[in-house]
């Protein structure tokens, strides 16, 4: 591995884990300072940026980085780019007025969205340093993002107690790193005759769409009870639920790490032929998880309710069983996200977007049938059930295909 590969690695990974982390330590905050009501108005919020950020990033930087043919110039992925984060912001807009939010609880989720909007019009520009090969600039740049956000919110946090304030003061951080760091490392690489087509622009949308579906549908899918819980409970229970889902979100995440040293040597089983060897490494990868996800449960159940306590500064002892349930349900996700990756491969991505079409229907329904009648040991279930039923979906085509595909017509 050449040195510029090692940093890119290196920073990257130093980058997205900090990034991906944010949100707990967020949370940690508001609960600890603000108490359990602005803590789930925060919780709700978030989760809403992090599911309309995905009109914002529309196609992503997977479809920027493999244009390999350049079908689409740098420009014109910008100009999208400041297209859909319009139509992101005014989504924002018009579902707080549809919700009826006050208007401290939509100043709150506006502000958060539009950390969010910062976050996904700066990888526009990530995409075209990663095509140049310098990752390393955007790992730096989500590192120092995610430190000064960190440290501006606490501070404006413990000094205002205020947390739309806080929140303003997360834009500032983004919209300043935007334009002074990431924008002026990006600058020289975009070339001065690159030409700009509406036609291209409108393109990006139609060639984007399954992506953009199945990535919004994920998001869905993983935080359906928190939309849910809107407007049925009060927003300190919110805040436990958003307490005892975190963990999930950090599962997820190692299982990730556990299973991304593997991708490459599924893609070379598939580019080989060796269907028998493929569905192997897919058995142990499997196994891998349930090993992992076995350790968690475990853990959750003998230390996991007083590890929260601690960080959070409250008393959820009363929703060990929730916690329990929503591990479990994390563990199912997981598996799914592996047979994902699989069916990715093997270039089958259409029936991805049915599965999570049917998955995102049912919790849409269950999720309020389940919290009006059980509250939160309802909106446990709903998760652990919509993941099970996601991978239930996931295994089925894929021994359903596996059994009809040949690798070598592949």
């Amino acid at each position: 591995m050449g040195n510029n590969t090692k940093k890119n690695v290196i920073w990257n990974m130093i980058g997205t884990t900090a990034n991906a982390f944010n949100s707990l330590f967020f949370m940690i905050i508001v609960t600890r300072i603000n108490g359990l009501k602005d803590s789930g108005i925060f919780t709700l919020a978030f989760s809403l940026a992090c599911l309309f950020c995905f009109i914002g990033n529309y196609e992503g930087r997977f479809f920027q980085v493999t244009d390999v043919k350049q079908d689409f110039s740098n420009k014109e992925y910008i100009v999208h780019r400041i297209s859909s984060c319009i139509l992101m912001m005014v989504t924002v807009l018009i579902y707080c007025l549809i919700m009826k939010y006050d208007a401290y609880k939509m100043s709150v989720t506006f502000a958060l969205c539009f950390m969010k909007c910062c976050e996904v019009f700066s990888d526009v520009f990530y995409g075209v340093l990663q095509k140049n090969d310098n990752l390393e600039l955007v790992g730096k740049s989500l590192f120092f993002k995610s430190i000064a956000s960190i440290l501006v919110f606490v501070v404006l946090d413990m000094v205002t107690k205020n947390l739309l304030l806080s929140c303003v003061g997360l834009d500032l951080i983004w919209l300043v790193v935007l334009f002074l760091y990431d924008i002026p490392k990006t600058k020289n690489l975009i070339q001065k005759e690159e030409k700009i087509s509406l036609t291209n622009i409108i393109k990006l949308y139609k060639d984007g769409f399954f992506s953009f579906s199945i990535l919004f549908l994920a998001v869905y899918l993983v935080n359906a009870q928190k939309y849910a819980l809107d407007g049925i409970v009060a927003e300190s229970l919110q805040a436990i639920f958003g307490i005892v889902l975190m963990p999930a979100t950090i599962i997820s995440l190692a299982c990730q790490y556990l299973l991304q040293p593997i991708l490459n040597t599924i893609a070379n089983l598939y580019a080989l032929g060796q269907k028998k060897e493929f569905n192997i490494l897919i058995f142990k990868s499997a196994l891998l998880v349930l090993v992992f996800g076995l350790v968690c449960i475990i853990g959750a159940y003998l230390l996991g309710i007083p590890v929260l306590n601690i960080l959070y500064g409250v008393n959820i002892s009363d929703y060990k069983l929730c916690l329990i349930l929503i591990i479990l349900g994390a563990i199912f996700y997981s598996l799914s996200t592996l047979v994902s990756a699989a069916l990715t491969t093997i270039r089958h991505t259409f029936v991805q977007f049915i599965v999570y079409s049917v998955t995102s229907l049912f919790a849409l329904f269950v999720s309020k049938l389940f919290i009006i009648n059980f509250s939160l040991i309802g909106a446990s279930l709903a998760y652990l059930l919509c993941m099970f039923i996601q991978f239930l979906l996931y295994l089925l085509i894929y021994i359903y295909i596996m059994r009809k595909q040949d690798f070598k017509e592949a």
